[in-house]
This record gives C-alpha cells, structure tokens and sequence, in this order.
C-alpha cells in the first residue's frame, strides 16, 4: 500500500464521518492530554493519523500510523477509552509492511477540573499489548486557564517490552508542554513541544530528542478536528525530522 493510497483513504473517511454526525467535545493538543474530561455518559470516537519521516539514518525512512479508538465518561471523575486498533505503514531502505501494532485501554482520573482560579490535575495510565509488544504508561496532568489562553504540561513515563520472549525492555521519560490560544470558541492555535529520553535496558541513557512545531485546532457542532507538525530541534540521527499528526473526533 503506498503512501499516497493512505492519504486517500484518510481524506475520505475523515470527509464522511464529520458530514455525518453531530455533537462533540474539542480536543486542541494532538500530543498532550488534559485533565478536563467528558462528562459521564458522553461517548466519542476518536481517529489518530501520525505520520513520520527523514530520518538521517534512512533516507528512505516514512511511516503512517492509524490509530482507532472509543472514548467515553465511565464516572464523575473518570475518562475510560479503548485503543481497538493500531495499523502501521513502513517504509525504509529495507522495504515497506503494512502491520498491525496494538490494542489498548487508557483511563483519564480527574483529580481537579481546570478553572481560571484552580490548576487542573490529571493521573493518566495506559496498557498496550500486541505481538511480541507490551507497554505500560503513566502520565501527570495539569491545565492552567488563563482567559483566552491554556497552558498544558504532561510528565509521561513509559516501560516497554518487545521481542518474541519480550526480553527487550526499555524505559522512556518525557516532558512535554502546549500553550494554546483561543481567539474565537470554535478555533484554537497553539505551539506544542515534547523532550524524550529513552533508557535501553534502564541501564544506559540514550539522546534526548526535542521537537517543537504549531497546532490549529477546529470544532464545528458534532465533530472536531485538529493538526500538529512537529520538528526535530536536535540532532539525533535515529528520529525522524519531522512527524504530524492529524486528529479528529465525533460524538455520539
């Protein structure tokens, strides 16, 4: 499957599905969680697009990521979702697989809602499991509001095992930061960065990866949309230069 085929399908599908429904909550960050979640008994599908490329090690180097996934408010402070499906395409010097990854169940647990007078706070905790793959992760919330302007932080950590006997482990801790700006209710701009660092083997520290890049967000009623390049600002041969994401969500 090519590269230009998928794109295809994606523009399709996002075309059908927000003619189609109506009703939805805003999600304005692709790479950052918040602590404000859905109300209980709200029900959303969300559909993430991650695309990455130019690598320095592979110039042939591209990779799309389709991830599928239902989300809804399962309590008054509680945000459950369920990752049903991650799809990957890749290409590299090598060749190119179409695969699939993963499932995954995530839960959001609001300990504060985010109020101009109050600093939101969030616990987040992911599991993923696929063929020879199995990742646990945890996340700390916060949201500032700040009339016009939101400011969110994410501390993730993150313990990964892979191979046929899942011998293969490593850690990775990240900080990541978005400020957004809201001129009008139904569109958003924002800049987001992200700082990686990966343990092989939580014995040894790998680079650190920094990447930074805009956000524009768009909610009409029913459904939303958002999209975020993000550059490399440091010079780790083995990451991709540049990765996107296009995401977008629809209540039922």
């Amino acid at each position: 499957m090519s590269f230009a085929s998928l794109s295809t399908h994606i523009a399709v599908l996002a075309t059908v599905l927000c003619t189609s429904f109506v009703h939805a909550s805003s999600r304005k960050t692709p790479w950052l969680y918040s602590p404000n979640i859905m109300n209980v008994g709200e029900v959303e599908y969300e559909q993430y697009t991650t695309w990455k490329t130019n690598k320095q090690s592979d110039s042939e180097y591209s990779e799309v990521r389709f991830r599928h996934s239902i989300e809804w408010g399962a309590a008054e402070n509680l945000q459950m979702a369920v990752y049903f499906a991650d799809w990957r395409y890749k290409k590299t010097s090598e060749g190119s697989d179409t695969y699939f990854h993963d499932v995954a169940v995530e839960a959001i647990w609001q300990l504060q809602a985010p109020t101009p007078d109050d600093v939101g706070i969030g616990l987040y905790g992911e599991i993923k499991y696929g063929d020879d793959f199995f990742e646990l992760e945890g996340k700390l919330l916060f949201e500032m509001e700040l009339d016009q302007v939101n400011i969110l932080y994410n501390c993730t950590l993150e313990a990964e095992w892979e191979g046929q006997h899942l011998d293969d482990d490593k850690g990775v801790l990240e900080n990541a930061i978005a400020v957004t700006y809201a001129p009008e209710p139904n569109l958003t701009y924002g800049i987001q960065a992200i700082w990686e660092i990966e343990f092989p083997g939580w014995s040894q520290q790998s680079d650190n990866v920094v990447y930074v890049g805009p956000s524009i967000a768009w909610q009409s009623e029913g459904w939303w949309i958002t999209i975020s390049p993000l550059f490399q600002a440091t010079n780790v041969q083995s990451e991709p230069d540049l990765q996107v994401r296009l995401l977008f969500g629809i209540d039922f």
